[in-house]
Formats: C-alpha cells, sequence, structure tokens
C-alpha cells in the first residue's frame, strides 16, 4: 500500500514538473509572438517614402536653385519648407526642410553650399537628418 502511495507522489511530481515547461514554453512563446508583431508593425508603419521625398527635395530642389543670390535662396527655401510644413499638417505628421547656413561665394555671391535639416515626426516615428549640399550633390 505504501509503494502505491509513493509511485503515485512521482507520478503527481511528475505531472508538476511537465505541466510547469509546458506553461514555461507557452509564455516564452506569447512573448515572441507579441514582440513579432510589435516589429512587424513598426516596419510596416515607418514612413520610408515620406522621408524620401523631403530628402528628394533637398538635395534636387534646393541644388538646383544654388545659383540664386543668398537673399532669394534663403527665401525660396524658407517658402518651401512652409509649403511641406502644411502639407504635412494636414496629413496629421509634422515635417521640415530647413536650411539653417547658406554661404555665398565671394565673387558671385551666389550660394555654393548650405547645410539642410530635415525633420519628420508622425505615427510614433521621429527622423532627423543633417546634410551638406553643395552644387555636386548632397553628402
Amino acid at each position: 500500500m505504501e509503494s502505491m502511495n509513493e509511485r503515485g507522489q512521482v507520478i503527481i511530481l511528475f505531472a508538476l514538473l511537465v505541466s510547469g515547461i509546458i506553461i514555461s514554453l507557452s509564455v516564452i512563446h506569447a512573448q515572441n509572438l507579441l514582440a513579432g508583431m510589435e516589429s512587424s508593425r513598426t516596419i510596416m508603419v515607418f514612413p520610408k517614402e515620406e522621408i524620401r521625398n523631403l530628402r528628394d527635395i533637398a538635395e534636387t530642389e534646393f541644388v538646383n536653385e544654388m545659383g540664386l543670390r543668398k537673399y532669394e535662396f534663403d527665401e525660396f527655401t524658407y517658402n518651401v519648407s512652409r509649403d511641406i510644413r502644411l502639407l504635412y499638417a494636414q496629413k496629421g505628421s509634422y515635417a521640415e526642410i530647413a536650411v539653417f547656413a547658406s554661404y555665398p561665394s565671394d565673387i558671385t555671391n551666389t550660394v555654393s553650399y548650405f547645410n539642410v535639416r530635415i525633420t519628420y515626426i508622425g505615427g510614433g516615428i521621429e527622423y532627423n537628418d543633417t546634410t551638406l549640399c553643395r552644387l555636386e550633390g548632397c553628402i
């Protein structure tokens, strides 16, 4: 009779051990599932097209206007940046292309290079980039 009680206790202990292992594995699996869903959601939400459009404006439109005099170039970049802020605000996000230093050539008084800061905030994503742009392109 006593050996039956010991066998029953061993079976119960073994069942508890197996159920503990199964519970631990299910918790780990659920955590991995949630982490995978969150990372895939972040990848889907990341606004790479919007950021690419902002970089294209800085690299093509602003570089093409470098032949303007400094005050004309500053006015042009200010107007473009204002329009971008308004357009992105309508979509519920914030975007700005700010030219914060433009350097005129001593001879022609036209812009020879400038620094541009691209800022995008939307959907929980914040992106900042600062580049130097010359007539050859942006770095």
